[in-house]
């Protein structure tokens, strides 16, 4: 049993080291997303379409309702 306990002491700064760094990283990842999102949200955007997934050949239809065949 002490011996075990031994050996959990031992990577005890192994593992806190470890979570140390993934916080860092994880910190630093928040940091330059907020950043990013910042940055863009600064820049002037192009024309924004009133209806992007309308019909845009609404008119020039090749089948009417005349020869719809369903």
């Amino acid at each position: 049993m002490k011996q075990a306990l031994i050996v959990s002491l031992c990577f005890l700064p192994l593992a806190v080291i470890w979570v140390v760094m993934k916080l860092a990283l994880w910190f630093s990842a928040i940091d330059k997303e907020q950043k990013h999102v910042r940055e863009e949200s600064r820049k002037q955007h192009g024309p924004y379409l009133a209806n992007p997934y309308g019909d845009v050949d609404e008119e020039d239809e090749e089948y009417g309702s005349k020869t719809d065949y369903r």
